[in-house]
């Protein structure tokens, strides 16, 4: 049986989950696409034409790095994250189910007090460096949203992390919430 609460933060969480799997996540594999199509192109250039953009290497680290920290929320929205499982794998096969729960749920206390923390000291880092004006080695592209990028990642895991522990504070409870969310820590291919 569900309450009200767990219904309105179910729909709530299939959209985030939508928003950071369809449009997060394919907007930073559609970013490192481009990226690796501008390096290939400098690659050209250097060797067939003895030119470059000065600020190619520099847009392509940035750009790479950049949809890397946006991808961040996607790992962790499917519980893919790296993390050494060894230990739950045991207590799960050894039938301790609910010290795994616990387990999990001191896991996503934490996540959610790193990420947490690192998106509300993360602020002031990049409105510094808005107003500072801070820009990469060739002068060409300012370092902000970059940094920018990084802080929504990082806020991003942080809401997600959220509803994960209300996800593992409902299964120490022996309450099922959000059946259809990942619960299981890796990638399954």
């Amino acid at each position: 049986m569900t309450s009200k609460l767990d219904d309105v933060l179910d729909r709530i969480y299939r959209g985030l989950q939508f928003f950071t799997n369809s449009i997060v996540g394919n907007m930073a594999a559609f970013v490192m696409l481009c990226c690796v199509l501008l390096a290939n192109l400098e690659i050209i250039r250097r060797y067939v034409f003895g030119v470059v953009f000065n600020w190619g290497q520099d847009a392509v680290t940035y750009f790479i790095i950049s949809s890397i920290f946006i991808f961040f929320a996607v790992t962790q929205a499917r519980r893919s994250h790296l993390s050494v499982t060894a230990l739950l794998d045991i207590l799960k096969r050894k039938g301790y189910i609910r010290v795994v729960h616990w387990l999990r749920l001191v896991n996503s206390t934490v996540a959610l007090s790193f990420y947490s923390a690192f998106a509300y000291w993360g602020l002031p880092v990049v409105e510094r460096m808005v107003v500072t004006g801070r820009m990469t080695e060739t002068m060409v592209m300012v370092l902000w949203p970059f940094q920018a990028a990084l802080l929504f990642g990082f806020a991003l895991m942080a809401l997600i992390a959220a509803f994960q522990l209300y996800q593992d504070v409902q299964a120490v409870r022996g309450i099922v919430v959000f059946p259809w969310a990942e619960t299981e820590e890796g990638i399954v291919i």
